[in-house]
Formats: C-alpha cells, sequence, structure tokens
C-alpha cells in the first residue's frame, strides 16, 4: 500500500516590489477579501512581511505580503529562501504598477529579482497592477510606449511571463488566468490538452507578435 501522501501543502505566493505598487491589494484580490492592509506609510527600510492564507479555486493559497524592497532585501531575502526549501508550489509576483516606469523602480525590479535569485527566477512573474488606469490601452501598449524605457527589455528577461491585475474590480477571473499561466490549478502549461496549455500558448503568441510589430516601427 503506497504511504499515505498526508495533507497538499498547497501553494505560496509572495508579493514582491517597490513602495506603493499595489502588493497589498493584489493580496487582497488573490485572496478574495480584504487580507492586508494597504499601508501607504511604508517607508524604504521598514521590514514587516505579512502572510495570510485562504481557499482559492479548491487550492489552498498562502500569500506573503512584503514591504518595499529598496533596503529590506535582507529579510526579503531570506523569506524567499525559506519559501523555496518549504514544500508545496511556489510563485513569486513582482508587482509593478502601470505608470511611468522609472529609474527607482528599475533598481526594485533588480532587487526583487536579487531575493528570488536563479532558483526562483522560473517561477517568478511580473504583475502589473493599475488595470482599471489603462482603460483602452491594452497592457502591451503599456510595455512598448516608450522605445527608450528600460521595461520592454525587463519583461523580455520574463519570456512572457506576465499578467495584469485590476485591483478596483477585484474580479475573480483575473486572479484564475493567472494561476493557470502559472500552473497551479488543473492542467499545468506542460499539458497540451488543458485550458492552461492554451492560454498560455495565446499569451506567448500575442507577446511574441507584438514584439516583432513593435520592432518593425522602430526606425
Amino acid at each position: 500500500m503506497d504511504p499515505d501522501p498526508g495533507p497538499d501543502p498547497g501553494v505560496t505566493v509572495v508579493l514582491l516590489g517597490n513602495c506603493g505598487v499595489g502588493k497589498s491589494a493584489s493580496g487582497n484580490t488573490i485572496l478574495g477579501r480584504v487580507a492586508f492592509e494597504s499601508k501607504t506609510s511604508f517607508k524604504t527600510g521598514e521590514t514587516e512581511i505579512r502572510e495570510e492564507t485562504g481557499q482559492v479555486f479548491g487550492k489552498r493559497i498562502r500569500v506573503i505580503d512584503t514591504p518595499g524592497i529598496l533596503g529590506s532585501e535582507g529579510p526579503i531575502g531570506s523569506c524567499c529562501r525559506d519559501v523555496l526549501s518549504s514544500s508545496g508550489s511556489h510563485l513569486f509576483l513582482l508587482v509593478v504598477k502601470t505608470d511611468r516606469f522609472t529609474a527607482e523602480q528599475e533598481r526594485a525590479v533588480e532587487a526583487a529579482l536579487g531575493a528570488v535569485g536563479e532558483q526562483g527566477f522560473s517561477r517568478c512573474f511580473l504583475l502589473f497592477t493599475g488595470g482599471d488606469a489603462l482603460k483602452n490601452t491594452s497592457v502591451y501598449d503599456f510595455i512598448y510606449q516608450d522605445s527608450q524605457s528600460p521595461l520592454p527589455g525587463v519583461v523580455r528577461r520574463f519570456s512572457g511571463r506576465f499578467h495584469l491585475f485590476n485591483n478596483e474590480d477585484g474580479g475573480r477571473e483575473q486572479v484564475r488566468e493567472l494561476l493557470l499561466k502559472a500552473g497551479l490549478l488543473h492542467g499545468s502549461p506542460g499539458n497540451t490538452g488543458s485550458r492552461a496549455a492554451r492560454l498560455w500558448k495565446k499569451s506567448q503568441f500575442k507577446h511574441t507578435a507584438f514584439i516583432a510589430l513593435k520592432e518593425q516601427r522602430i526606425p
């Protein structure tokens, strides 16, 4: 008789990024409730790391909300290493707000990638927030609107692993699509017959096609 595998360890989601980009609001959207208070008073160097757990589409999801990465690289890096050494599935969300991508935001991205390390990078997605502010602009147009911005290069490093949240709406389908893209719901991107695979291929195709179109337009 096979041994009892024990309870499902679930999924751990870690929210990373600069101050004020919507990490706490994204955690609330994922869990479908107000689990985290958005602290606009967070200052660089504060190290409070908070976590909440809930059932999301039948999966036990533990969400870890971190303070601004700049100045807190040490404790956040330690948190990421602990997550990577724990059982269950892991997803790191590097949160970027859909406004001007500044040099400070770029430093925050590099600091977050340093905290995740090479081991965690394949499980790291860019999560854009502020979907409500884009209105009729697609996330692709936002990413590539400024050919001088470092943002397109950042997105290319993630090989299409990005997603957009509208935290004002808090809709559940955007959460389902994120978990499907990350292979965390039934049917992973490796299963060619799954909805996850179709969604992933569609996302990859749109991203590749959009890059090609933009590069044709750049003199």
